[in-house]
């Protein structure tokens, strides 16, 4: 049959889940057009993924929805891990479980709460809810592609759609309000969508990444799992933590959840002969759970949602087919959810690669920067597999370094180990002569630290113009925009000030310096902020360079570019330039992605190295 309607669109996402839904926030407040499609008869009303770690909240704060997710979400602070208890029996024999010890849930170097529970539906629909008022971005349920075919002679021809997919859907289309269109007796037949770039948000059982013949590379995990969310009736002391149970008879993680509810996650089976998990029960499930809780009781008050699965630890051998067809989340690796990274690393592979296909769609970018999406997410992946397959041997025995061990696990699940390699949108300091050596990764890895190719750390700060404390991730509105931070030092000292004004009038000049990426107000290309860490006394606003302080004819001046590092009135001092361990009487400046990753950090009158930055982005060049 042929299709009955034919559309295009610049990008084309298949599965509206976590991956999909953050990729699609990318393109709000922007000309391109958008299709999201999703299977499903709509939103995901309950359950299946929970836990949010502090790099996701910040994803949401730049998203504009971090307000919402705070205002739902739970927050867990300790970490109770109980271990098998022989006390009146015999070394080997095991009569109960025990307290073994309970640990802080965070890393002093986030400064911040470490990991939130909020189940994915609710994450979904405020990601949907902010779609809503974006027309350029279609949001369809119930409409699955059947066929896609790739032209690759039209591949440099970066207007062309090199994409044809034709999908199907037998039931109403659903808008991102809810509002159904007019359908023909409820079968809207077969469309065709030309795309330039598609991206296969559609989870463990994709059928995009069939379609490309990606591999899936690794195996089954030997056990099948259940999960349930249930308001419990216990005596169990620690229903209220975060919870590790290990006892002869299996292990528990237990989660606590709003509403009086918690989550448990128990091997129903492991070994060699397992069920199908569509024929595990909640009983059975419940049987599980209080064999290994025991001696102490566990009813039921209720439950609102329970599955039962088997997880495989894989990961893609490809991350993309020609740049123009991506697979982000589940598509393209899986895992256990011990450690609480399926959804978490969903939404920052979309985030990753979001911001970078806006840019080249805009024209701001080479479309050779989509080759760094394979490149900095597969190694992610490939090292979140790993720490998988590990984690749980923390839990098997009783170890004296059991506390160190862990809080390197809660590093590492918090994104601090995470650093991109070099790159056209990744530089390295440059040596004397101009080239770029590879730069030994050390012990920085587990800091919170200004490294190119990390993760920019959340800081607070404090508004020069009127004193009102902010963190810096909510302020980096996620526009498609580069950020240059110049940490000025003491801007009380001449010579410091004097620098950061040769700083501003290179930034604005549109022949030598930055200009035309600076110029345009909330439209710039580049946005300039400044974090100081003099008396705001000492610094007039005024008397900084316009760059710092653009003006628009519409709303007058910008007075939110500029920032100190002091006591605020109540919420104390961010000591921003300690624990970044910045230099107070140089400076530097940072550069940092639309993804709030650190392009590069060079100093306050190293211009070269900005422009020649700046110029890789556009070209794709790595020379």
């Amino acid at each position: 049959m042929a299709p009955s309607v034919s559309s295009h669109v610049d990008v084309l996402i298949v599965g509206a889940g976590p991956a999909g839904l953050a990729l699609a926030n990318w393109f709000r407040s922007s000309n391109i057009s958008v299709r999201l499609l999703d299977k499903k008869p709509g939103p995901t009303p309950r359950g299946q993924a929970e836990g949010l770690k502090s790099t996701t909240v910040e994803i949401f704060e730049s998203l504009g929805i971090g307000h919402q997710v705070w205002a739902e979400a739970w927050r867990l602070e300790e970490i109770a891990i109980w271990g098998p208890d022989s006390t009146g029996g015999d070394a080997t024999t095991s009569i109960g479980i025990k307290r073994e010890q309970v640990i802080q849930d965070q890393v002093p170097e986030l400064g911040k709460t470490r990991e939130v529970m909020l189940q994915q539906s609710r994450v979904e629909h405020h990601m949907l809810e902010n779609l809503s008022a974006s027309p350029n971005i279609e949001m369809q349920f119930q409409k699955r592609p059947t066929s896609l075919n790739i032209d690759e002679s039209i591949f440099d021809d970066q207007d062309a759609f090199p994409l044809t997919v034709t999908v199907t859907t037998n039931t109403d289309r659903v808008g991102i309000n809810g509002v159904a269109a007019d359908c023909s007796n409820g079968d809207l037949g077969t469309e065709e969508i030309h795309a330039k770039y598609m991206v296969g948000c559609d989870g463990a059982h994709s059928w995009t990444r069939d379609r490309l013949g990606v591999k899936l590379e690794g195996d089954l995990t030997d056990s099948v799992f259940g999960v349930v969310d249930i308001v419990p009736k216990s005596n169990f002391p620690d229903i209220r933590k975060v919870c590790y149970l290990r006892a002869s008879t299996g292990t528990i993680l237990l989660v606590p959840r709003s509403n009086k509810e918690v989550r448990l996650y128990v091997p129903v089976e492991s070994g060699g002969a397992l069920s199908n998990p569509k024929d595990l029960t909640f009983e059975r499930i419940m049987d599980a759970v209080r064999k290994i809780i025991a001696p102490y009781t566990l009813e039921v008050g209720s439950c609102k949602w329970w599955s039962a699965y088997r997880v495989g630890q894989r990961v893609g051998d490809q991350f993309s087919i020609h740049n123009r067809v991506f697979l982000a989340g589940d598509a393209v690796h899986t895992h256990s959810p011990k450690a609480g990274q399926g959804m978490n690393t969903s939404i920052q592979d979309a985030f990753n690669l979001g911001w970078k296909l806006r840019l080249v769609l805009n024209g701001h970018a080479s479309p050779s920067i989509l080759s760094t999406y394979e490149s900095e997410r597969l190694p992610v992946a490939q090292d979140l597999i790993a720490f998988d397959r590990g984690y749980l041997k923390l839990f098997s025995a009783p170890s004296a370094s059991f506390e160190s061990e862990f809080l390197r696990a809660m590093k590492f699940t918090t994104g601090l180990s995470i650093r991109y390699p070099p790159s056209p949108i990744v530089q390295l300091p440059s040596s004397s002569n101009n080239q770029e050596p590879a730069q030994p990764l050390g012990p920085s890895l587990l800091k919170a630290d200004v490294v190119s190719g990390k993760r920019l750390p959340d800081f607070q700060v404090v508004c020069q113009a009127d004193g009102i404390t902010t963190r810096i991730h909510p302020r980096l509105h996620a526009s498609g925009a580069f950020r240059i931070i110049a940490f000025a030092g003491n801007l009380a000292q001449p010579a410091l000030l004097a620098q950061l004004q040769h700083l501003g009038s290179w930034l604005s000049d549109c022949e030598e310096g930055l200009g035309r990426l600076t110029a345009g107000g909330a439209q710039a290309r580049v946005e300039v902020l400044v974090v100081h860490c003099a008396a705001r006394e000492q610094v007039e606003l005024m008397e900084l360079h316009e760059v710092f302080r653009p003006w628009s004819d519409d709303e007058g001046w910008d007075y939110w570019r500029v920032y100190a590092d002091e006591n605020s009135a109540h919420e104390g001092h961010g000591r921003v330039y300690d624990k970044l361990e910045l230099d107070r009487e140089k400076g530097c400046v940072v550069v940092v992605r639309p993804d709030n990753y650190i392009s590069a950090v060079i100093g306050m009158e190293d211009f070269g190295s900005m422009k020649r930055y700046f110029s890789k982005v556009e070209s794709g060049s790595c020379m």
